[in-house]
């Protein structure tokens, strides 16, 4: 009886000891997936000058209440030119800016035409180019082999928004982005003038490039397909132009000469990262990047790994809606930026890193 309690005793503290190493495996585990998906999450970032920076998910509906709140507060003038408007709570507003004497002008992608009418709050079948809804004027792009790919919207004089977002509520939630607000008159009045080319009908816009200065950041905006080469020959520039690291989130690449300057940058010693869409990988080059020796990685996240960025030496970030592509410098409506800020570039990187840390390597 006693030898039976013995191996009893013994048994329940073998048991005991598991429990508590498998309790502590799902602490380290835990703590793993904290740090991953969370401990190199940036915070809204507002700097000196008044740029704005916001990631989405993470400051997703912090992000779309400031849009809110500067459509709420325009005085005169709203031009929105975005591939789709599938939002009823940025539509509402931009109905309420319209009612209230605002000229809200709005230039989409022709295939989402349904989507702009319900969150407008109309029904429509009409295919004419232009038509008013709600008092808001809205006009499509009528090119049959490129997309309206703009994500900006101009307030007034006094800013411009842009990044990769759509103005939709999955790019907001649930989607990794990134929106910029930049209050830069000189950076208005391009985007404006961009703005009206394409609203006018010459829907392959302007293409003029423009330096600007916000607080510390230096920039230079880029428009295809009319400045697309010019674009894409300034991020080029700056692959060759890379001394130490390069991290790059892209939702879609497939441009071979980047792909050709990425790899000749990792084989004079510099370190390239990249995570990559998962839903777009057999679009992109990555199997190309593999045999090189870069790091590739496809993201975690369930829905859209949607980020155009590149950043280059802690110093250098290139980002918009501009994708990775030919059409995007070649055919499509984009807006690239390519800004110089050590400060704002950490903060993209973080971004880019927590990505790629919580992503599969390839």
């Amino acid at each position: 009886m006693r030898r039976r309690s013995i191996f009893s005793f013994v048994r329940t503290r073998r048991r005991g000891d598991q429990i508590w190493l498998f309790l502590l495996f799902l602490g380290v585990v835990g703590y793993f997936v904290w740090d991953n998906y969370f401990g190199l999450v940036p915070q809204s970032y507002k700097a000196a000058g008044g740029l704005e920076l916001y990631f989405a998910p993470q400051q997703g509906r912090e992000a779309k209440d400031r849009l809110i709140g500067l459509i709420n507060g325009a005085q005169s003038r709203i031009e929105v030119a975005v591939m789709e408007l599938e939002d009823r709570e940025i539509g509402q507003a931009l109905i309420q800016a319209a009612a209230r004497g605002v000229r809200v002008r709005m230039f989409n992608d022709s295939d989402y035409r349904r989507e702009t009418r319900e969150s407008l709050g109309v029904r429509s079948s009409s295919q004419a180019r232009c038509e008013t809804l709600q008092q808001v004027q809205v006009c499509y792009d009528s090119r049959n082999n490129a997309l309206m790919h703009h994500k900006f919207v101009v307030i007034d004089g006094q800013g411009v928004w842009t990044g990769s977002t759509n103005l939709t509520w999955s790019a907001f939630e649930r989607n990794n982005e990134n929106s910029l607000w930049l209050p830069v008159l000189g950076l208005v009045q391009v985007y404006q003038a961009e703005f009206d080319a394409i609203f006018a009908g010459q829907e392959s816009g302007l293409g003029r490039s423009e330096r600007f200065q916000i607080g510390a950041t230096e920039g230079t905006v880029y428009f295809s397909p009319a400045g697309g080469r010019e674009g894409r020959g300034a991020i080029l520039d700056l692959i060759k132009r890379t001394h130490q690291e390069i991290w790059i989130a892209a939702f879609v690449l497939t441009d071979i000469r980047l792909v050709e300057a990425l790899t000749r940058a990792h084989e004079r010693g510099v370190r390239v990262r990249v995570v990559m869409d998962a839903r777009n990988l057999e679009n992109s080059r990555d199997e190309t990047l593999k045999q090189a020796g870069i790091d590739v990685r496809k993201d975690g996240n369930p829905y859209t790994m949607h980020h155009k960025i590149i950043v280059v030496d802690s110093e250098w970030v290139v980002t918009g809606s501009y994708n990775f592509t030919n059409s995007g410098f070649g055919r499509n409506n984009e807006n690239l930026l390519i800004l110089r800020d050590h400060t704002l570039a950490q903060h993209y990187q973080r971004e880019v890193e927590a990505t790629w840390r919580v992503g599969t390597r390839l």
